[in-house]
């Protein structure tokens, strides 16, 4: 059983360590830990509630085990999974804003589709700010984001709720709304904002995400770039986190697919927005 008191019994701390970094595998305690798939409960009437198992893999996914660093790198593996799923959307939506008035279908379809896994990433990132901050033992030991990221962050939130509530906001009003005009600045003023932060996030987290993400798909290289070799229990929990975000994302698109034709119609017309 672990214990997080080893300063109350006359030991001193040990020093924190950033799993962030890659870890090697013989740190990690891997016997008889398989990456198996988890099933659904069985009950005596039958199957048992299908969430269950998916919520207990990834909030506690290692109940049967007592390595420090798992409940923290399978948090940080769900993040980075997330993450490079936003990373490829947001690629693709940056490819359609030279040519915004031809690809707005495309910009907008996207824009709805990240909604979902952007909120599946705050929560992902909250609970381990959560465990963090309330001094969880494990999350201690891995010690927090770097200085610069954590100033960055509480911004970085804040530049993306008002890029894309302004988003839907203009969606919705449509194009000839009065204040349409005042929605399209303050959701261009909030892309400049975000897509600084966003960069700064990005080249900061992409080589981790990526060297877990992959690990965790059983990739161990790709040419010169190895991942991570360490196997961590909840694989397809996260796996299906991402379905889920992504599908959530697709059926938002479809439901909100009426409110993108009026700007099509108004970029076919080479009007301006108000007008």
């Amino acid at each position: 059983m672990e214990s997080g008191n080893d300063s109350s019994q006359g030991r001193p701390r040990p020093n924190p360590v950033r799993i962030e970094s890659r870890i090697p595998s013989s740190q990690i305690r891997d016997a008889d830990q398989k990456d198996t798939d988890y099933s659904f409960r069985k009950s005596g009437s039958g199957f048992g509630n299908p969430v269950e198992p998916i919520l207990e893999e990834i909030v506690n996914p290692t109940v049967d085990d007592s390595e420090r660093k798992r409940p923290v790198l399978a948090n940080m593996r769900l993040t980075s999974s997330i993450g490079l799923v936003i990373f490829v959307e947001l690629f693709v939506i940056g490819i359609t804003v030279p040519a915004i008035g031809q690809l707005f279908t495309l910009h907008a379809i996207l824009g709805y589709m990240l909604i979902p896994p952007l909120i599946f990433k705050m929560f992902s990132t909250g609970f381990r700010f959560l465990k963090y901050y309330t001094k969880d033992p494990k999350y201690s030991l891995a010690g927090p984001p770097h200085t610069l990221l954590r100033i960055a962050a509480p911004f970085l939130v804040l530049a993306t709720a008002l890029l894309f509530v302004s988003g839907i906001a203009l969606m919705v009003v449509g194009p000839y709304a009065a204040s349409a005009a005042s929605w399209k600045q303050i959701h261009q003023a909030s892309f400049i904002l975000w897509f600084g932060l966003t960069a700064l996030h990005v080249v900061s987290y992409i080589p981790r995400a990526s060297y877990q993400f992959f690990g965790d798909l059983g990739l161990r290289s790709f040419g010169s770039f190895k991942f991570s070799k360490v196997k961590v229990r909840g694989r397809n929990a996260r796996l299906t986190v991402i379905a889920i975000a992504l599908g959530s994302g697709l059926l938002l698109a479809l439901a909100l697919y009426t409110t993108i034709s009026p700007w099509v119609k108004l970029f076919g017309a080479g009007l301006g927005v108000g007008h």
